[in-house]
């Protein structure tokens, strides 16, 4: 919920920033500050449904989870080529990033369908050993976040790194849970 929060304040920092600064392209700011308000949105919604319990079985938390990273890929992709067709991109190749972006996003999507579906496949363990390993590079990328924002000082981006930091390590416990892996077929 935090980091949704901090995700929807940047949004709006960004609407915001060419008003206070007019180097700043305001079309480009513009256009990535609502992509980061609507994935900002949609990660609030989603921690808030963990948060009261809606979303409450370990397997669904963690289907629930990578089906968000999926969306915020394709919304935040989007959203980045438009603004950078804006300020000059050329179009063919912001149109093969936006291809490769949303077909990554729809795959991540579709991981996220097979991890909660039932059954358990030699898929669900190929799933199981690929989170682990993309969660704990996140992990490590989120360590790296918060040191780059000691120098120099950025509380958002220190913040931003705490909380990234914070979901991964409990997606590896997540992952690490008994009943996650025996519902995924790996007990």
């Amino acid at each position: 919920m935090i980091l949704g929060i901090l995700q929807i304040i940047g949004g709006i920092a960004a609407v915001i920033a060419p008003f206070m600064d007019q180097s700043v392209n305001q079309a480009f700011s513009t256009v990535l500050g609502i992509g980061a308000i609507i994935c900002g949105a949609i990660m609030y919604v989603y921690g808030y449904k963990v948060h009261n319990g809606s979303i409450s079985a370990k397997i669904d938390i963690l289907a629930a989870f990578v089906r968000i990273a999926g969306i915020t890929t394709i919304i935040a992709g989007v959203f980045t080529v438009i603004a950078n067709v804006i300020i000059g991109a050329d179009v063919a190749t912001e149109a093969i990033t936006a291809i490769v972006t949303i077909v990554i996003g729809l795959i991540i999507i579709f991981i996220s369908t097979k991890i909660n579906d039932g059954k358990q496949t030699t898929g669900d363990k190929i799933i199981w050993v690929l989170l682990m390993i993309i969660f704990i590079i996140d992990v490590i990328l989120s360590v790296f976040t918060i040191v780059a924002g000691l120098n120099p000082i950025s509380l958002t981006v220190i913040v931003t790194g705490i909380c990234d930091l914070l979901v991964y390590i409990f997606m590896v416990i997540l992952l690490c849970d008994k009943d996650v892996k025996s519902e995924m077929g790996l007990n």
